[in-house]
């Protein structure tokens, strides 16, 4: 045992942060207090950043809470170097204890030398001759002999960071956030608090009249006698939100080995189009339009949804699929395209012969009732919930799974991830159960299965197993608000944890063949939903009858966004504001960087919306082009900022800003993808003679690239796809439309310096 003399030799670390892209002087330093109590942390913008912790626990009934403010200090380690994943990090670490020795914990402090963040985390010793049950593991309090003081506590914002609460005013909190929040005022000066892993078991972060604490919920798992357990690692940025984010968001991404292998997927779902009414002659069907229109639809996912099965339980084909799911599958990939189907590999018919056999693995209540999701018009007869890690579930999950991939099927999508409460193992956190349970899954597909976890809302319990997941509710055409508060805020995660998948689009907001209804918000509302999906960059799904007439003639709102962007796009003002209303992103290409963002009145009036050219990552001093992907035009330049006509409520405006260079032609706009040149576009190469654009198999067969330059332009020859012509829009403005673009083939157009003629190649 060391002496309190150690603890002067705390942690007092200062360094130099840079915000953003400028270089701003900001020091910050964390260390134990001189009695080893409380950690204190100081940083500008916060007056006071103290606090203290404690963990709860169960032993011999009664529950039981040591705080190391109110504890004995038994322990201080020597302060030492540990790596992180971004960089070096000053750690110390302190060990309080009650009276009798029998329990204690560690609570380990962790200050990066390159970032403004501490990390935190807390490990409980059992040393007593007794069993226990960890209940929490509180890092972070500051009503544990510390304090939270803001400089500016009227204009900080709460803004939930996995779960699709509003944000609120920090003077107004009153709540627990599930995992991680984000805590700024709008010139971004506050801090980030999320977990970091390795995995634990899941956090919340509450803040209550002022009052912050940061715990991880250990849902009373069994700590042996003279056994220690370890809480969830959680962290503390206080850099600007875009920087908090990335920062803490790929420190999850290592430590819970993410999975990015996969490319983004495109294609159709039968869910939206038939429900449950879903049969083989009508994905036939879908299956010819598809496979006889590869210019439009391309080559890519088929995925059949709920409706297919014998019953919950037994995934095979119903009658309504006669031919069988491996006959289908087959003939799907025998069409060049990757056959998908949809399962609940929790959910289980009562009638089920497995769910009867093994009732001791079906989840109960504290009653010991099984749990049981009521009938509903899709299910019937209702349904029981598997226990994820019983000895029998586990061989019966993983038979769902590798019967899907013997039938031949390349993407499967798992639903109803709800695990219950009940597990086999009671050593095991949720948060542990779940990541067994999709590891048991990975494991039954194999590395090359396309994997969606269809989640509704974020969870690291699926990181590192799935190659996408989804991010919000179902987009019924009648929730695309609902639908945007999530997939707009969790973008985040969209390629550091996975791919995000924003559910489908609709190819017009009301179409009388569609069996669902339009949406009542108008055109506005469903174009803000149709631009977000395909600005995403994950999934990018239609849920559409493909084959009737008024779906045919809207074919081209598929076109223009398969695949899903290229460049992931980022919500700029999250954390800034408690609107979702700025979407897009920063592209850095060889041939001329630009930025394309879809500006989102998501408030009930209407109004304008700014862009600021510096946090867009435009350069604030260059004039940019402005592009309207709409109205297929260029609408105006600017410098610094560029501010919309007044937008009407839900509705948004998808524009390109580009810089412009005297010295060349630039590309500064194009209608064939809703990311305007980040995905259509592969290089664009210029010399004294003209210039030469490949493009890429993506985008619209038919549509235009438009040109700013100073010199004339005329078509001078294309591949698999022809120049329709090359017209003048004066103030040196040069239109160049394209038709029959070829999928699959190399496609570029030449373009020379001379006279325009507005005629084809």
């Amino acid at each position: 045992m060391r002496t309190h003399r150690y603890l002067q030799l705390l942690l007092s670390i200062s360094f130099v942060v840079a915000f953003g892209s400028s270089v701003a002087a900001a020091g910050i330093s964390a260390h134990f207090s001189d009695d080893g109590k409380k950690i204190v942390v100081q940083v500008p913008g916060i007056k006071t950043f103290e606090f203290g912790s404690l963990v709860r626990f169960e032993v011999d009934g009664g529950s039981r809470t040591l705080a190391g403010p109110r504890a004995t200090v038994l322990e201080t380690s020597n302060p030492g170097t540990v790596s992180t994943p971004f960089g070096p990090a000053e750690t110390f670490s302190v060990t309080y204890g009650d009276k009798t020795g029998e329990f204690a914990y560690t609570l380990t402090l962790k200050v990066l030398k390159d970032r403004a963040a501490i990390g935190v985390e807390a490990e409980f010793h059992n040393r007593s001759k007794r069993d226990v049950k960890f209940r929490i593991a509180e890092v972070l309090s500051t009503s544990e002999g510390g304090g939270l003081e803001l400089a500016d506590p009227d204009g900080m914002l709460v803004t939930p960071l996995m779960e699709d609460k509003a944000a609120v005013p920090f003077v107004q909190a009153d709540q627990g956030f599930r995992e991680a929040a984000a805590i700024y005022n709008k010139e971004g000066t506050g801090f980030l608090v999320g977990p970091t892993g390795p995995p634990q078991a899941f956090t919340m972060v509450e803040l209550r009249k002022g009052v912050l604490k940061a715990y991880s919920d250990m849902e009373g798992v069994l700590v042996k006698a003279g056994e220690s357990r370890k809480s969830e690692p959680m962290v503390v940025c206080f850099e600007p939100p875009d920087r908090a984010t990335e920062l803490w968001t790929r420190w999850v991404a290592e430590t819970h080995n993410a999975r990015l292998k996969n490319k983004p997927v495109y294609g159709w779902c039968s869910w939206y189009d038939r429900t449950t009414k879903i049969d083989e002659q009508h994905v036939r069907k879908v299956l010819s339009v598809l496979s006889e229109n590869p210019d439009v639809f391309g080559k890519g996912v088929l995925q059949i949804d709920d409706g297919y099965q014998k019953m919950d339980g037994d995934w095979s084909g119903n009658e309504k699929f006669p031919a069988g799911l491996a006959a289908l599958a087959k003939d799907i990939r025998a069409k060049g395209w990757l056959p998908g189907v949809w399962f609940a590999p929790l959910m289980i018919n009562p009638e089920h012969p497995w769910a009867k056999q093994h009732d001791d693995a079906i989840q109960k209540n504290a009653q010991g009732i099984a749990s049981f999701m009521n009938a509903n018009p899709f299910h019937p007869a209702g349904a029981h919930w598997i226990v994820p890690d019983h000895p029998e579930s586990k061989k019966f999950l993983s038979n769902i799974i590798k019967d899907a991939r013997d039938a031949g099927f390349g993407y499967i999508k798992i639903d109803f991830n709800g695990i219950g409460s009940l597990f086999h193992d009671p050593s095991k956190t949720s948060l542990q159960v779940f990541r067994e349970l999709y590891t048991l899954y990975r494991e039954a597909a194999g590395e090359e299965m396309y994997m969606l976890s269809c989640l509704g809302q974020p969870t690291r319990g699926v990181i590192g197993f799935v190659d996408s997941a989804r991010v919000g509710p179902d987009s019924h055409p009648a929730h695309f608000e609902k639908c945007l508060q999530s997939v707009l805020r969790f973008q985040i995660f969209d390629n550091v944890w996975w791919q995000n998948d924003p559910d489908v689009s609709y190819l017009d907001t009301a179409l009388k063949s569609r069996t669902l209804g339009p949406t009542p918000q108008g055109e506005g509302m469903w174009r803000t939903w149709h631009n977000v999906v395909g600005l995403v960059g994950g999934t990018s799904m239609v849920s559409e009858p493909l084959d009737a007439d008024d779906t045919r003639a809207v074919w081209r709102n598929f076109e223009i966004m398969r695949p899903s962007s290229g460049e992931p796009s980022r919500l700029l003002t999250l954390g800034l504001s408690p609107e979702n209303s700025v979407f897009g992103f920063h592209a850095k290409r060889t041939f001329g960087d630009f930025a394309v963002y879809n500006l989102y009145n998501s408030t009930g009036e209407a109004k304008p919306l700014t862009l600021n050219f510096a946090a867009a990552g435009l350069s604030a001093d260059t004039e940019c082009a402005v592009f309207d992907f709409r109205l297929n035009k260029v609408i105006g330049r600017a410098k610094e900022s560029y501010t919309t006509v007044s937008l009407e409520p839900l509705s948004s405006v998808l524009l390109r800003f580009t810089p412009l260079d005297e010295a060349r032609a630039v590309l500064v706009g194009s209608n064939l993808h809703l990311s305007m040149g980040a995905t259509e576009i592969g290089d664009i190469q210029t010399d004294p003679a003209g210039i030469e654009i490949k493009l890429t198999d993506a985008g619209a067969q038919e549509g235009s690239l438009t040109f700013w330059s100073k010199q004339p332009l005329a078509p001078d020859g294309s591949e698999n796809c022809v120049i329709a012509g090359v017209e003048s829009l004066g103030d040196n403005l040069w239109r160049v439309d394209v038709k029959e673009r070829r999928w699959g083939k190399p496609q570029s157009i030449r373009l020379k310096t001379g006279e325009a003629k507005s005629v084809g190649s």
